[in-house]
């Protein structure tokens, strides 16, 4: 099986980052990808190099060097890839702004409302780069060069 096939799925345009991408993007699970079939796709190809493992930062942008893939958006996916609400740009403003101004713990919560608000305010203090650094889902997309 080619890696676009693959990498594709059954229902590509229902992942909630190809609404952010060009017609043709084509989706690469990190986990699953040999570099031999990227290595055969066509040059400016729109792509997006997915991983749902926490810590992927660094993994993606390895990878994308390693596909001669140029980085044109990094998005912290929340609260995982397969169940998405969330998407933040992985810069300061937008991580912080998700943290101060969307982030609240949920109404109802009578027994954890305690240490929810004591772990959103922590996530309010702390520096905004962990929020990419640890998060289980992450997406970046770029071309192909």
């Amino acid at each position: 099986m080619s890696v676009p096939e693959q990498a594709r799925g059954p229902h590509p345009r229902l992942s909630p980052w190809m609404a952010l991408c060009p017609l043709g993007t084509i989706e690469i699970d990190a986990r699953t990808t040999d570099a031999a079939g990227v290595g055969r796709l066509a040059p400016d190809l729109p792509v997006v190099l997915l991983d749902h493992r926490p810590f992927a930062r660094r993994r993606l942008r390895r990878l994308a060097r390693r596909f001669s893939v140029e980085v044109e958006r990094e998005f912290i996916v929340l609260p995982t890839m397969r169940s998405a609400i969330v998407m933040i740009d992985d810069s300061e403003a937008a991580v912080r702004h998700f943290w101060t101004a969307i982030a609240t713990v949920p109404p109802g919560l009578a027994i954890t409302a305690l240490p929810a608000s004591a772990l959103l305010g922590l996530a309010r203090i702390l520096p905004w780069s962990w929020t990419g650094a640890i998060a289980p889902g992450r997406a970046l997309v770029g071309r192909r060069s």
